[in-house]
């Protein structure tokens, strides 16, 4: 084989690759409701989510203008405390 065939095998393949990893992206966004609409138009949305065993997360949720930090696993999700919005919002922002 000669450089030019080797060279545009592996245009295509990055191509294919790049291609999938979009239809991937889009096919994710879709299936949770998120494509076409950002965050801050959306009622509910996961701020961020911390994982702290294999079966434990910590998660920030906005609802609404009110901030929330929950513990989910094995099935149940546990409400910890409100948050204060001007501990959240500025870190957001950055």
């Amino acid at each position: 084989m000669n450089g030019h065939v080797v060279a545009s095998y592996l245009i295509g393949l990055v191509t294919v690759g790049i291609a999938l990893g979009l239809f991937y992206a889009i096919v994710r966004a879709w299936k949770t409701g998120r494509f076409g609409k950002s965050s801050q138009k959306r009622l509910i949305s996961v701020v961020e989510t911390a994982v702290l065993t294999q079966n434990v997360v910590l998660q920030v949720v906005r609802i609404g203008t009110r901030y929330y930090a929950l513990a989910s696993g094995a099935g149940n999700a546990t409400l910890l405390c409100e948050l204060a919005s001007s501990d959240i919002e500025p870190l957001m922002a950055t």
